[in-house]
């Protein structure tokens, strides 16, 4: 049973304003991790578009993926998943449609990414920073009858008015802004926090002794779950206004300084 285990966002968090994982914090990682700390990526992205950031650092590691859509071990098994039917998706996409809300949209199923119109430059923006295509289709083209997730890409400055459209049409699923741009649709019981409660259940590791770094609002109930919760210091001003425990930011190796004033890595 480990002692502690360390969960880290990505965007905003673990990459810097050049979405890159610089050295020191890329040591950090395996510091944690040859001392037996579990190191797990929570992450908004999709499947595809975690794995190759990964890839090109050489980390092999527990990663919760779409929020916690789905849960991948190292060895990049399936442990969880959790989603809503097609139909339902559906239901979501129609009224991101049929009301022209300031937003496209894309959806996830598993390893699956699909969006209307891969010319749109917000969707094209998003696949630049993930480092992955989304396929052209509707929902009804998705094979699976499982959808993790619908990220609404927001035109800037109208997410606000996004989010609150939605929230008054679908009181009943989970909505989380990831970021300025970025709104999360998810079945109720999807967050980063109860990724987080699954995996430390798994492990026999009481979640107030675990370690979590994230930058924005859907981050927020993650670092609430555990013991040692940091909020970056890039993350929105109200945010920081509140947060009980501060990072340096993600140009300046937030994740890996903190995690040596903690003892965990050497300085």
């Amino acid at each position: 049973m480990p002692r502690t285990a360390v969960f880290s966002d990505i965007d905003g968090t673990l990459i810097n304003s050049e979405h890159r994982i610089t050295p020191r914090t890329r040591r950090a990682i395996a510091e944690v991790q040859e001392a037996g700390v579990p190191f797990v990526i929570v992450t908004a992205r999709g499947m595809t578009g975690t794995y190759p950031l990964l890839e090109g650092q050489g980390i092999s590691c527990t990663v919760v993926t779409q929020s916690g859509g789905v849960i991948l071990d190292e060895s990049r098994r399936v442990i969880h998943h959790h989603g809503f039917s097609r139909a339902r998706a559906q239901e979501i996409v129609d009224f991101v449609e049929a009301e022209r809300l300031p937003a496209t949209w894309s959806a996830y199923s598993f390893e699956d990414w699909v969006a209307p119109d891969r010319s749109d430059p917000r969707l094209v923006a998003e696949e630049r920073i993930v480092m992955a295509r989304a396929r052209e289709g509707s929902v009804s083209s998705i094979e699976r009858d499982e959808v993790q997730k619908i990220l609404c890409l927001c035109a800037r400055g109208r997410t606000p008015e996004v989010e609150l459209r939605l929230r008054e049409r679908f009181p009943d699923l989970s909505i989380a802004v990831s970021s300025d741009t970025l709104i999360e649709v998810m079945p109720a019981g999807t967050s980063k926090a109860a990724a987080v409660r699954t995996l430390c259940d798994l492990w026999g590791l009481d979640p107030v002794d675990a370690i979590a770094f994230g930058d924005h609002y859907n981050d927020l109930p993650m670092l609430e779950a555990v013991g040692r919760g940091y909020l970056m210091g890039n993350a929105p001003a109200e945010l920081r206004d509140r947060a009980a425990l501060l990072a340096p930011d993600n140009d300046h190796d937030g994740v890996a300084r903190v995690l040596e004033e903690l003892g965990l890595v050497g300085a």
